[in-house]
């Protein structure tokens, strides 16, 4: 009986889940993990090695194969400027969570001064058509897919949900919120003053929040 009692229970979904890398750190914590991505070399790599309790899939993230209302926890890291329909990204995960139940968001800004994906300065910044030359200059692909948006952009996107704010936080303090792989010791964000990045916010490369949908659990 007190194994019954003590199994993990609840639903988790990591939309954009690459080679499964939460999923598999979620598996003690849930009932059942799902990863979903669109990639499905990604998605063999996951499979290699993955608890029992953890499926991967290929799917679309603007169309995710879940009921209304039947998911505990959405992880969404990293994945919103990859998608054609962001807003489409966020009503599909605000449909398939349980009132009270909430996402994990890290979501990169456009005026992050390195692009992320292609490590070129100032790329996001630039016009769709002047992305892409610049890529192309650089030997980095022909066109610029990606499309981040700034601090106030990521917020329209997420106005249906309920939103709690960690950016500024874990920046204070990463090794409290094991964090240290995003902010490493004497880097950039690190050197900085806490005063300078909260009247510099919008600046910030990346935030995090949690995403909670209205309701009770």
């Amino acid at each position: 009986v007190a194994n019954m009692l003590d199994r993990p229970e609840g639903v988790a979904v990591d939309v954009g889940c690459s080679v499964g890398f939460f999923c598999k750190a979620m598996a003690p914590w849930f009932g059942k993990v799902h990863g979903l991505d669109i990639d499905a070399d990604a998605i063999e790599r996951a499979r290699d090695g993955a608890p029992a309790n953890v499926e991967f899939q290929v799917a679309d993230s603007m169309s995710l194969p879940y009921p209304d209302e039947s998911i505990d926890l959405v992880v969404c890291n990293h994945v919103y400027e990859h998608v054609p329909d962001a807003a489409r990204l966020f009503d599909e995960i605000y449909r398939i969570l349980k009132p009270g139940a909430a996402c994990y968001l890290g979501a990169a800004s456009r005026l992050t001064i390195v692009e992320p994906h292609y490590h070129l300065p100032f790329l996001s910044w630039l016009p769709k058509a002047m992305a892409h030359r610049y890529m192309r200059m650089f030997g980095k692909g022909t066109e610029y897919y990606e499309n981040l948006r700034a601090y106030r952009g990521i917020l329209r996107l997420i106005e249906n949900f309920e939103v709690t704010d960690f950016t500024l936080r874990i920046v204070e303090n990463p090794d409290l919120y094991c964090a240290r792989d995003l902010i490493p010791k004497g880097g950039l964000v690190s050197r900085v003053p806490m005063f300078l990045w909260r009247w510099a916010y919008p600046l910030l490369p990346s935030y995090i929040f949690i995403l909670r949908k209205a309701g009770q659990l």
